[in-house]
């Protein structure tokens, strides 16, 4: 049983220690040569989902498809909820004449304090249940949060769907972020707002870059941190997951 323990803990030490010698040599080439491996990310990115069930009557955009901020993205049958809210302001009209007559029927003392204030809270709820069937109302429609495109569609129209269920995967394809693992030894030099490039395989073009932070943790294992950066550039034809190599040098060094 001794021996057997034993045997597991040196498999296992032997296996760490493949794996921390695998990653040294790339951050031994990375210090070298200043090329890291990156990808492409959007720096907003959502999925949208259903906020009540119903039957979708709108979802026009498909996949890869573009849209403008504020843009309706889908909508669902709400004849129910419409004749709700109407029912609920009517509701309120008649709170309200109930309250105007008790007022004047109070100005004349006809009437006592208590009925006063029953009709001022019969109008209370009455304005309570308008505000939640425009707030149901609301939900009716999905608008875009911001431009960008969308990445994947998970409903079709007419469907009927469940509170909650997903519908759009969308993406601002303004701004897209970099993310790389740099040889902690670099923090001599490396601080946010130092510009770089980074060339893109799919493209084979360079971009301009800008590191934004650094991440919070050495990796011991590795000596290695996390980096986040931003294309800076012109953004038209990338898309998320592309992949390259950022170009990263300490100030002062030739290119």
């Amino acid at each position: 049983m001794i021996a057997e323990r034993r045997h597991t803990y040196s498999f296992r030490c032997s296996l760490l220690a493949v794996l921390i010698a695998a990653s040294l040599p790339d951050m031994a080439q990375a210090e070298e040569t200043g090329e890291l491996r990156v990808q492409l990310s959007p720096v907003r990115q959502t999925v949208l989902s259903s906020e009540i069930s119903g039957k979708l009557t709108e979802l026009p955009l498909r996949e890869g498809e573009a849209f403008k901020q504020g843009q309706r993205l889908a909508a669902f049958d709400c004849s129910v909820q419409r004749a709700q809210l109407t029912r609920s302001e009517a509701v309120q009209r008649g709170a309200q004449k109930k309250l105007d007559v008790a007022k004047r029927l109070d100005a004349l003392g006809s009437i006592s304090q208590a009925e006063v204030a029953q009709t001022q809270a019969d109008l209370a709820v009455a304005q309570a249940e308008s505000g939640v069937s425009r707030a149901m109302l609301k939900r009716c429609t999905l608008d875009a949060p911001f431009a960008g495109r969308v990445s994947q569609r998970m409903a079709e129209r007419w469907q009927h769907v469940a509170e909650g269920t997903e519908l759009l995967a969308i993406y601002d394809d303004s701004v897209y972020q970099l993310e790389l693992i740099v040889p902690s030894a670099w923090l001599t030099w490396l601080k946010a707002g130092l510009d770089f490039e980074v060339a893109l395989d799919e493209t084979g073009q360079r971009y301009a870059a800008q590191v934004e932070r650094l991440g919070a943790a050495i990796d011991p294992l590795s000596q290695s941190l996390k980096v986040f950066a931003r294309i800076t550039g012109d953004t038209a034809g990338l898309l998320p997951g592309m992949s390259g190599v950022a170009l990263l040098q300490a100030p002062g060094e030739d290119s």
